[in-house]
């Protein structure tokens, strides 16, 4: 490589290009606007919660969540069951199974004995790790639990919030808030559920 004599060593040309841009920048008052190239960027910091301590959302996502759940023609247990994956960005795409049990719960509305799906769901934070809207949408329907069960299909989705309580940089309980809709043989089901759980985030 060419290079230029500095004292008793010689220098080589990349080396002497740099300096003469670092001078120049100098004089221009831009001294920052160019990083050395040897530097590396500092890795992101994972995100902080409400009470500043580091989150890892990130690799496996698991969730297992119980309640109760109820709405005009549906009251009883509430069931949420989620594996999938969460990216670096933190937000988490899973396998949603979820469900309203209504027969021999509480008292019986006359709707279905039980409305849920298995559903594709997304999930995101909301500023904080700790603070996760998710939408999901798949098939779904209604169960009719006589002898045989029978299972009646039909488009189902669900939403809500999930606030989670991290015991580890990766883990804790989570309590979960969730609206599901299925529509089967023309009539729309509803219901509105809430539940405690674990959640690997």
């Amino acid at each position: 490589m060419t290079g230029l004599r500095d004292g008793c060593a010689t220098l080589p040309a990349e080396v002497v290009l740099r300096r003469a841009l670092t001078t120049t920048l100098m004089t221009l008052g831009l001294a920052g606007a160019v990083a050395p190239t040897e530097a590396h960027a500092a890795p992101e910091p994972y995100p902080r919660n409400l009470l500043g301590r580091e989150v890892v959302r990130s690799g496996f996502h698991f969730q297992f969540v119980i309640g109760f759940g109820g709405g005009p023609d549906t009251e009883g247990i509430y069931h949420a069951m989620e594996i999938g994956g969460t990216f670096h960005n933190g937000m988490t795409l899973a396998l949603l199974h979820t469900f309203i049990q209504n027969k021999k719960v509480f008292r019986d509305k006359g709707g279905p004995d039980l409305i849920g799906g298995w559903l594709v769901e997304f999930k995101t934070p909301i500023h904080y790790p700790e603070i996760v809207a998710k939408i999901a949408i798949g098939p779904g329907g209604k169960h009719i639990q006589g002898k045989p069960l029978k299972a009646v299909w039909g488009p189902t989705w669900a939403y809500g919030l999930d606030f989670h309580v991290p015991v580890t940089r990766g883990t804790g309980p989570t309590l979960s808030f969730q609206g599901l809709h299925t529509v089967v043989e023309g009539t729309h089901h509803v219901g509105f559920g809430g539940g405690l759980g674990y959640t690997v985030f």
